[in-house]
């Protein structure tokens, strides 16, 4: 992977370029940044540009025989550690994953870790890297690199090791001569301290609305509304908004407000709370839920933003501005902090793999009560 390859980040980039430029590459890093802004992409992508054989103007070549292996993953001096599921009575490393690892990276560069445990097919087990991976480690710092510079160790997703990162703090702190770990993490608050101590923090920051629309437009072929609709709720969050994209097709505002009309008359056009949970059970999959989940909170926090700064209008189209209207006239301010405090408790469930059915019954229970006690009326 190129540089050229990764959304914005074009500040980051060139830190990373100028640390070769200059012999002073840090021998272990921390690209630390939110999910979906493309820290495991520059990790990718920094390690191909050391060891390139023929940089061009702040690039790897992408021709050369170490960028050719380095873009298939299959590069000798550039090890992968990443979160691993165990069966009973194994103990498995990252090796023993590596094709899957490929096969995930190159469908989405941007992917979290859920996303690679459930292409694992590990139904609700836990993913961790564990004593024996890091004591593998160890013992493959003692050999030379095969054909590079660097001998480079990309540890992606660090919140997972428990007491047994501390094995790696000698080699984190003091590895061999030409000797590079990147480790790539969402949530320092998750990483050890003892850890975090020993690298160089890089921070990566959100994507900005205006690089997500264009990669929208772009390369996936989002329309214009559409993408603008999609960056509203992602946050700088690119995985997220590719998943979206590809869902695209459900009308996530026309089954949202169906579901606040069914939960505010108890029934809509024949149906009812029941009809509706096992509807989107049967016909939305998980990520589809997740979509209309995340796009009701998005909604909430417009009707905020619309109170009391009234710079939603141009954002919202006539039937949520409509309802965002409602909401405003109708709900306090508790009522309304309230809602989303529930939303994101769903989301997070849901997330966790909660059955989709109970869940949105509950839900539709909760907003139930709470729009008919406080009299809203939905046209």
């Amino acid at each position: 992977m190129q540089f050229k390859n990764i959304i914005g980040q074009e500040s980051l980039k060139q830190q990373l370029i100028q640390s070769v430029a200059n012999k002073r590459v840090p021998h272990a890093i921390m690209l630390l940044g939110q999910e979906g802004s493309g820290n495991l992409s520059l990790a990718v992508a920094f390690a191909q540009y050391l060891n390139c054989e023929n940089r061009i103007n702040n690039e790897s070549c992408g021709e050369c025989s170490s960028c050719l292996k380095s873009q298939k993953l299959i590069h000798p001096d550039i090890h992968f550690t990443y979160p691993v599921v165990s069966t009973k009575g194994s103990k498995p490393k990252s090796t023993d994953f590596i094709e899957e690892w490929r096969k995930a990276f190159f469908e989405n560069p941007y992917l979290n870790i859920q996303d690679w445990i459930e292409s694992l097919d590990a139904e609700n087990k836990q993913g961790n890297i564990s004593v024996e991976e890091c004591h593998e480690i160890i013992r493959s710092l003692n050999y030379k690199s095969f054909e590079s510079l660097y001998k480079i160790y990309i540890i992606w997703m660090p919140e997972v090791l428990g007491k047994e990162g501390n094995i790696l703090l000698k080699s984190l702190e003091e590895p061999p001569e030409n000797t590079i770990f990147i480790l790539v993490g969402n949530s320092e608050e998750q990483i050890l301290t003892t850890v975090l101590s020993r690298v160089q923090i890089m921070k990566v920051p959100r994507l900005k609305d205006e690089e997500i629309i264009y990669q929208l437009e772009k390369k996936e072929g989002v329309g214009n509304k559409e993408a603008h609709a999609i960056v509203r709720q992602v946050d700088g969050n690119f995985n997220e908004a590719l998943k979206l994209a590809k869902n695209s097709e459900d009308d996530n505002e026309k089954l949202y407000l169906l579901f606040l009309r069914i939960c505010l008359k108890g029934t809509h056009e024949g149906k009812t709370l029941i009809d509706f949970c096992e509807k989107i059970n049967a016909d939305l999959g998980r990520e589809n839920m997740k979509g209309l989940l995340r796009y009701g909170l998005d909604l909430m926090r417009e009707v905020f933003v619309l109170e009391y700064i009234g710079e939603s209008k141009a954002r919202l189209t006539e039937n949520e501005l409509k309802l965002a209207q409602y909401m405003n006239q109708r709900l306090s301010f508790q009522s309304k902090e309230e809602i989303i405090k529930r939303l994101e408790e769903s989301c997070f469930h849901l997330e966790r793999n909660a059955n989709p059915k109970i869940l949105f019954m509950n839900l539709g229970i909760f907003l139930s009560h709470l729009l008919k006690r406080n009299e809203v009326v939905l046209a």
